[in-house]
């Protein structure tokens, strides 16, 4: 079953009984612990028992919880007691909700029902959830196949996740290659990211949860990929003055973009990368020191990339992103043979990609994020050996630091790769839009085939 169709089969089931806020941590959670519950030493599973009508449900589920705390010692603080969780929903519904959930068994499941719910709430709730095609191009830019990943404001998990399943598609082991820290301020965000990670399979990750900006629960810790989705234009958050984080300037108490961006920073080990989602203001405001930050920041050689997204690609959001690519260190990197590019950054303008799915949400296809991570990694000297990386007019360019002063150390890609030579919006906006290029396309197309012809007709005649 399809997950969207899932999702409103359990919708349909638990409406009128619960609030709707209560739905995803219900669903999530029983599909968690019902896939777990053949690992423990009980004689029927956890649906078989609900059915049960000399069990009780609450019971059934509290022992199933019990259970997964015995076994997962560092769980203990995931799961809310049974009567928290289905204590107002009766035996009829909680039976059918795990009849529908039987055939729903693995870690994809539970990730497409991440992206169900968070579609599903939409602005009221959708920021603990990274759209999968974002999520994969920040892994696929950055690479992570070994080392320390860090995600300071992790959500359900997602970018964890990710990370882990390309470093097995290049042919590692995530449980022995990598280790994975996270933190997260809402428990119940929390609590889904610590069952996400676990269906993938005992990876070895450490999810505290707390405010990373008022209270950082890692230190110490040196990163050698860090992974960020933060909340857009985050206000009112933790801001203290003397906080050693803030090295090119203080952020302002109203916008929370720059703290997160200096946060990155300071995790990142000597030769560390990160790939942080922001609001696309942080490009170019000026406003309460950003732009001082900006330009500090610039001036110290950290920002690698910038791309910009098509818009759409967030439930939870209409404002358009950007991601911003740090790294510690743009030399060739002495034994590793990068491409030195020290003093640079590359601009990318993915603006008219994405592909509709649905009527108001968009996503980046396979070959738009091989397009995009192809161009940073032949430009980073990590692509396939020998590719070489061209500016592509009105998509990439590479631009030096004196240009981008000139250009008051603003960001915004589209300064900075120019038009097109072919029109790249054939793929984006409304159907009319592409309709028309289309249309211009093929009359160009016709007219070249004219001249073609009449000069076919002159050789013949000839």
């Amino acid at each position: 079953m399809a997950a969207a169709d899932l999702l409103w089969k359990a919708v349909d089931i638990l409406r009128g009984t619960v609030d709707a806020a209560d739905y995803k941590g219900i669903v999530l959670t029983l599909l968690y612990l019902h896939v777990l519950s053949s690992e423990f030493d009980q004689s029927r599973t956890l649906s078989e028992r609900v059915r049960n009508p000399d069990q009780d449900p609450v019971a059934a589920l509290d022992e199933t919880i019990d259970a997964v705390r015995r076994t997962r010692r560092d769980f203990a603080e995931t799961f809310p007691p049974a009567s928290a969780l289905i204590g107002g929903v009766e035996r009829r519904r909680i039976t059918e909700l795990l009849t529908l959930l039987e055939d729903s068994q693995g870690a994809t499941v539970y990730e497409d029902l991440l992206a169900e719910f968070a579609r599903f709430e939409g602005r009221k709730g959708g920021e603990f959830h990274t759209p999968r095609s974002v999520a994969r191009l920040l892994v696929e830019m950055l690479q992570p196949q070994q080392g320390r990943v860090y995600d300071p404001c992790c959500g359900s998990g997602g970018l964890l996740v990710q990370a882990a399943r390309f470093a097995a598609e290049k042919g590692g082991d995530p449980a022995v290659d990598l280790a994975c820290y996270g933190q997260e301020v809402n428990v119940q965000s929390w609590q889904l990211g610590r069952m996400n990670v676990d269906m993938q399979g005992r990876l070895p990750v450490e999810l505290g949860c707390a405010d990373t900006l008022a209270q950082d629960l890692w230190p110490s810790l040196k990163a050698d990929v860090v992974l960020a989705n933060p909340p857009f234009n985050l206000s009112d958050w933790a801001y203290r003055a003397s906080d050693p984080r803030w090295r090119y300037g203080s952020p302002p108490l109203t916008n929370a973009n720059f703290a997160w961006l200096q946060h990155a920073v300071e995790k990142l080990s000597d030769r560390g990368s990160a790939g942080v989602v922001l609001a696309n203001g942080s490009m170019s405001s000026k406003q309460m020191g950003e732009g001082e930050i900006r330009a500090a920041m610039l001036e110290d050689d950290l920002i690698s990339c910038i791309v910009a997204l098509p818009g759409q690609l967030f439930s939870s959001t209409q404002i358009p992103a950007c991601v911003w690519f740090l790294a510690k260190d743009k030399s060739s990197q002495g034994s590793l043979g990068l491409t030195d590019r020290r003093g640079q950054t590359l601009f990318i303008d993915a603006r008219a990609m994405g592909e509709l799915a649905g009527r108001s949400h968009r996503l980046l296809t396979s070959r738009e994020l091989a397009e995009i991570a192809g161009a940073y990694r032949a430009w980073r000297g990590t692509g396939r050996r020998g590719e070489k990386y061209m500016d592509v007019p009105g998509f990439c360019r590479t631009a030096a630091l004196e240009e981008i002063r000139e250009n008051q150390h603003i960001l915004v890609p589209g300064r900075y790769v120019g038009a097109a030579d072919v029109d790249r919006k054939r793929c984006a906006g409304q159907p009319g839009d592409r309709l028309d290029v289309l249309a211009k396309d093929l009359i160009e197309l016709l007219n070249r085939s004219d001249q073609l012809t009449n000069q076919l007709r002159k050789h013949l005649d000839t």
